[in-house]
């Protein structure tokens, strides 16, 4: 038995161990980022040792009480196992995110209850587990959670993001056999091995996009601008570009950290005020590019505004320029009238001593 059990586990448990320490130590990815992440590999972690337990006792008839709390927690998170790659993906509406995380809380609840009731799972005098009248339930809330997935990949494509996509449909085929062949076939470690999996080569995909990134802000570069903006000119989008005012006179005044401090101010406040589908970039010092697929003159606007007040509060400001890009068009025409249009927002904001 210990013998099935290393060649189950022992891969799963180094390799959540090791991307635990790399995500550690790894100052690439931002802190919200990351967070998922390891969440993921301590809930690939628990449950493999939920399965050791059970596995370990199974058919012996002792400590029947342990199986079935550790198969409580291992029912809990087994479903909820992808919740942090679909929040990681960042195009869900905040409606959607309340929904499929109701969803797990009930699947906590009911599988903590089953403890007493044996809803969920229940174990014979022999410590052999079956499924209850309910059992159904954390498998059909995993397929939920895997079509969720799978509709953020289909946005993902429809913006233009086509390499995430692939990476997030090939996941979640990873994921849905896995899920059918432990509720079928009843295999052990699957789940659990392929959340493992998952979080390592999505690890493995952002470590990859923080090439295309800024090392200051975190806004995707200008390589990744032009990169992006190649894929997606076959599609209607607004292109936004927008100039920290008064940058030299902050290194000058203040320092080069001062001036650092006002550009942060710009990336951080573009984070909290940009839809999840648009894209930023630091073009270079205080030039930043915004990419809008499916939007609005009225949405971009009002957006833009909220953006100049968002920095403001900071104590810093802004002039912004936006234009529509439609199939067809010469871009480079397009950058340049929207740039034209930011720089005539810098002139009147100078002009009106903003």
């Amino acid at each position: 038995m210990f013998r099935d059990i290393v060649q189950m586990s022992y891969l799963i448990i180094v390799t959540d161990v090791v991307l635990f320490f790399f995500l550690m130590f790894n100052s690439t990815l931002s802190a919200k980022r990351k967070s998922k992440f390891i969440l993921c590999t301590i809930m690939s972690f628990v449950m493999v040792i939920c399965n050791i337990v059970n596995y370990t006792y199974s058919g012996s008839g002792k400590h029947i009480l342990l199986m079935k709390i550790f198969s409580a927690i291992s029912f809990s998170i087994s479903g909820p196992v992808t919740l942090p790659f679909i929040f990681v993906t960042g195009v869900l509406k905040k409606r959607t995110r309340i929904v499929i995380q109701v969803l797990a809380l009930i699947n906590v609840i009911l599988s903590f209850i089953s403890i007493f009731n044996g809803c969920i799972f229940k174990f014979d005098s022999t410590g052999i587990r079956s499924l209850g009248t309910l059992g159904f339930i954390p498998y059909l809330f995993s397929f939920i959670y895997i079509a969720v997935l799978l509709s953020t990949a289909i946005v993902k494509f429809r913006l233009g993001f086509k390499h995430e996509s692939v990476f997030i449909l090939a996941l979640s085929l990873g994921i849905v056999i896995a899920v059918v062949m432990n509720a079928l076939l009843h295999y052990k470690f699957l789940i659990s091995g392929m959340a493992a999996l998952s979080c390592t080569f999505y690890y493995m995909f952002f470590t990859t996009e923080t090439l295309t990134r800024d090392a200051l802000t975190d806004a995707f570069n200008r390589h990744s601008f032009y990169n992006d903006i190649k894929d997606m000119q076959k599609r209607q989008m607004y292109i936004a570009s927008i100039d920290l005012n008064g940058l030299k006179r902050i290194n000058d005044t203040y320092g080069h950290d001062a001036g650092d401090k006002a550009i942060l101010a710009v990336a951080e406040s573009a984070s909290e005020v940009l839809p999840v589908r648009c894209r930023f970039y630091r073009m270079g010092g205080d030039e930043f590019e915004v990419l809008y697929p499916n939007a609005t003159y009225t949405e971009v606007e009002l957006n833009m505004k909220h953006l100049k007040e968002t920095v403001n509060k900071r104590g810093y400001s802004i002039a912004v320029g936006f234009g529509e890009f439609k199939k067809g068009m010469k871009l480079d025409d397009v950058i340049r009238e929207v740039d034209a249009i930011m720089y005539e927002d810098k002139a009147q904001m100078k002009a009106a001593g903003e």
